[in-house]
């Protein structure tokens, strides 16, 4: 038999092991999220200079027709440490024996999440002028 099949037959292939599928899934995730197709295709700036003080630079663009990219990869990092926190707390904080550390790590968890979320939010709210109203407290939009 060819060496390739008996790998492949063996299940010793890269394709076989759990850690790469979950690093490609978290890629795509995180791609996706962050709008890095959108950013490579039409060739988004990360950031630009100031006109007015060009010691500075802009990296999020106030008003709905413009994104810098690193808007985008600011917000796909909120998104995907929410997204790492579920597995976290379904996985590996319920294998945890006390339950004062468990407790905890869940609360440290939550504020992350919430803290995340609220970042999300207070960004679009200074982009766009909208409130999500419906959803959350009025006292998160800064």
């Amino acid at each position: 038999m060819p060496f390739m099949t008996k790998k492949i037959l063996a299940g010793e292939t890269p394709f076989h092991h759990k850690r790469i599928w979950m690093l490609g899934i978290m890629f795509v995730y995180f791609f996706s999220v962050s709008g890095s197709m959108f950013i490579l295709i039409r060739k988004v700036p990360l950031f630009v200079m100031d006109r007015k003080d060009t010691n500075k630079l802009i990296f999020f663009y106030k008003g709905v027709g413009m994104q810098f990219g690193v808007e985008g990869l600011y917000v796909g990092f909120l998104f995907m440490t929410v997204g790492l926190l579920l597995p976290f707390i379904t996985r590996v904080i319920v294998r945890i024996k006390d339950s004062m550390i468990q407790r905890a790590t869940m609360v440290s968890a939550m504020i992350v999440s919430f803290w995340a979320v609220r970042e999300v939010v207070g960004l679009n709210h200074w982009k766009t002028g909208y409130y999500a109203h419906a959803y959350l407290p009025s006292n998160w939009y800064n």
